[in-house]
């Protein structure tokens, strides 16, 4: 028996109604969502670290969803493990027809071409070329991936223009919008407080027009080649770095709040 199918009867142990485990048992789809996303970070967080041991055991925490989640989905008769593996097998045999077709790719850029062909024949049946951005992805991220798809259009600077110059303010829903993008940051979470209060899960006010003039720089940043995601990925990293190395100087003798030691223990 190979590790995948070992992991594969442990997950169906937790799964069993008899001798399983009640926890496991109770979980959804939906309810798991927020382990995927919380795993999926964690994996990246290894990877910026170079850990081989700690990238290790985080791909082995996403595998665990992905396993998980088939476990469940055959308790239901939809599909199994092997059912998902098929499927990603298929795609990327469709979509490498320069390795398992007659296509011809030498470049990146001929690579690109080939997937985005592939991908455009398998999804023909979308009526837009922005459906399957995921709405539940942070803001950046679906800022960033939406810009390509305009670049790739070549709608990028008129797109852009009509957000900044406020011209399609009067046909959005921000309401509806925010309301959407925060069930999506709730599910993910799990913490239903937010939504519950109305507000963003900060309980700051919303300014559509700070956030088109971020988007413009986003923008800018994605025409000359700069990656706005893991360059602001960075600038948190120093933000980091430097809060730490404040917070030892106050735990030396200065409190966060700027009073001494002593004087906060009067």
């Amino acid at each position: 028996m190979t590790s995948v199918a070992e992991l594969v009867a442990v997950v169906d142990r937790l799964l069993d109604p008899e001798h399983g485990c009640v926890w496991n048992r109770e979980q959804t789809h939906a309810s798991l969502a927020r382990y995927a996303v919380e795993e999926t970070y964690e994996l990246v967080d290894a990877i910026d670290g170079d850990d081989t041991d700690e990238l290790r055991e985080e791909l082995g925490d996403v595998l665990y969803q992905v396993v998980l989640h088939a476990g469940i989905a055959a308790r239901e008769g939809r599909f199994d493990l092997d059912d998902v593996a098929d499927t990603v097998r298929e795609k990327m045999q469709r979509r490498h027809p320069h390795v398992f077709g007659d296509e011809e790719a030498h470049t990146v850029e001929d690579v690109i071409r080939v997937w985005r062909a592939a991908k455009a024949a398998e999804k023909s049946g979308r009526t837009s070329a922005f459906s399957g951005v995921p709405r539940a992805m942070p803001p950046l991220e679906r800022a960033v991936k939406l810009l390509e798809r305009l670049e790739e259009r070549g709608d990028l600077h008129a797109a852009v223009a009509s957000v900044t110059d406020g011209t399609v303010l009067d046909r959005v829903d921000l309401d509806a919008d925010l309301s959407a993008d925060l069930s999506a940051e709730v599910e993910a979470s799990g913490d239903g407080t937010a939504a519950a209060a109305g507000g963003t899960s900060s309980g700051s006010r919303v300014d559509a027009a700070w956030g088109a003039g971020m988007l413009a720089e986003v923008a800018v940043a994605h025409e000359e080649g700069i990656d706005p995601v893991a360059s602001l990925r960075a600038a948190v990293a120093m933000l980091e770095v430097a809060g730490r190395e404040i917070e030892g100087g106050a735990s030396t003798g200065r409190t966060l709040a700027g009073e001494s030691a002593a004087d906060a223990a009067v």
